[in-house]
């Protein structure tokens, strides 16, 4: 027996068990994949404020040895 439309915890019962097994089985795996998708994009934005935070030590660091460096002369 399947349910056209929606399936919601009202109407869950009325599938057999194996097709409730199925539609947990693929809630599952799509809930996997939205997990995976955003652990990706939060690597992303981790590896950019990285990179900016690199950016900024070089600037500062440049800085401080131009001051050095004006100082001595």
């Amino acid at each position: 027996m399947t349910i056209s439309g929606r399936i919601t915890r009202w109407n869950m019962h009325k599938l057999s068990s194996y097709e409730q097994l199925q539609y947990h089985r693929e809630r599952r795996t799509k809930a996997r994949e939205d997990i995976a998708k955003m652990n990706s994009q939060a690597q992303a934005f981790n590896n950019i404020q990285v990179q900016k935070s690199i950016a900024m030590g070089d600037i500062v660091s440049r800085v401080a040895m131009a001051r050095m460096v004006s100082k001595k002369a």
